[in-house]
């Protein structure tokens, strides 16, 4: 009940009714299990997605014992007094989120791990870290899985009546109006294929790219994913495992050029001769993950790179690198695919994955 009152005052609207389902939710599971009470108390406390990462962002520092620091007496304002249960009541540290006897917890108001990680570069996190950032991208798949098309539909919780469908249903009444047919928004599939470099040179970055593609490729239909290095591989069907674990043994099982070197220009041209004929149309996001760095000949990289181009509708490349400030486009591979490129951007922290998860959902 404090965590609920706790939500309700930060903005989320956790009514009586969704209360009631959670404590029958709660019944059927075993609390103990962070992941099944975390998931039972965001599925019946969460109506909105943009309500997700608030949500996490409050229930890990107070289920990790900091619900002193994170409650205070306006938290209690909305609730009738009689509906409180005493601060005592209630023992947190059984639902230790990271049970660390030699951490000490530390009092940090936070909101979303996004807030707290957003400026620090992936190749610097923690694997405690990371993990937060793995729900940041689940999320974002979410997201883009549910961007909504300019195209319309049937959709009878929508307020746009549909004039037509109204007056033809009309015609089994005599003509009278009896029920308003109403059309909304279609939601669009992101058709997206990524091709990510696991050279030598992206090795610092290599676990969270591992973890971006797990989470786009589960999180989206109809994602094609190959990763490159001397030569392409698909791991399209090796990333489709219900654990990110066992997804990754898979890969480094399968893959054997991982760390090596790093020749773009005929990665591409194999994936434009064998698999873009299958993969890529005029409405396919290709997503390019990779350094720039290239020691094959640039003259392929360059043709190549032009009949990417033409076939899909756009290519967005992610750089980590890009994240330096100081940083210029002057190795010779990321010089000359620049030219081809529609969107360059960063992939370095949490908050430029956020805006590539924005422009995939505006533009898919």
């Amino acid at each position: 009940m404090e965590f609920c009152h706790l939500l309700r005052a930060k903005g989320l609207e956790v009514t009586a009714s969704r209360i009631i389902d959670t404590f029958r939710a709660l019944k059927a599971i075993n609390v103990f299990k962070r992941d099944d009470f975390y998931t039972a108390l965001e599925a019946n406390l969460i109506s909105r997605a943009a309500d997700r990462e608030l949500f996490y962002g409050l229930f890990q520092p107070f289920w990790s014992g900091l619900s002193e620091v994170m409650i205070s007496a306006s938290c209690l304002s909305g609730w009738e007094s009689e509906s409180r249960l005493p601060s005592h009541s209630l023992d947190t540290s059984r639902f230790q989120l990271e049970p660390d006897e030699t951490e000490t917890p530390q009092c940090v108001a936070m909101y979303s791990p996004a807030e707290v990680l957003s400026r620090k570069d992936f190749g610097k996190m923690s694997e405690t870290e990371l993990a937060q950032v793995q729900r940041l991208i689940a999320s974002m798949a979410r997201q883009m899985a549910t961007a909504l098309s300019r195209r319309k539909k049937a959709r009878e919780k929508s307020y746009v009546i549909d004039q037509g469908r109204t007056m033809r249903r009309s015609l089994r009444y005599g003509g009278e109006v009896m029920e308003l047919k109403r059309r909304g928004p279609k939601v669009g599939k992101t058709k997206m294929v990524l091709l990510c470099d696991i050279s030598g040179s992206m090795d610092v970055y290599t676990k969270f790219l591992l973890q971006l593609l797990y989470g786009v490729q589960n999180g989206l239909r109809g994602v094609e994913t190959l990763v490159f290095s001397t030569r392409l591989t698909r791991v399209t069907s090796l990333l489709r495992r219900r654990h990110i674990n066992a997804a990754l043994a898979l890969i480094s099982e399968t893959v054997q050029d991982w760390s090596g070197g790093t020749k773009i220009g005929p990665c591409i041209r194999e994936f434009n001769d064998i698999m873009a004929p299958h993969m890529v149309t005029s409405k396919t996001v290709v997503v390019m993950i990779s350094d720039g760095w290239d020691t094959g000949d640039t003259s392929i990289l360059d043709a190549e790179m032009a009949r990417l181009r033409a076939r899909s509708s756009r290519i967005v490349w992610l750089n980590p690198l890009l994240g330096n400030p100081d940083y210029q486009p002057l190795c010779k591979g990321m010089h000359t695919a620049l030219p081809y490129i529609h969107d360059f951007m960063p992939v370095h922290n949490a908050e430029s994955l956020r805006q590539f998860g924005k422009l995939v959902a505006r533009v898919a």
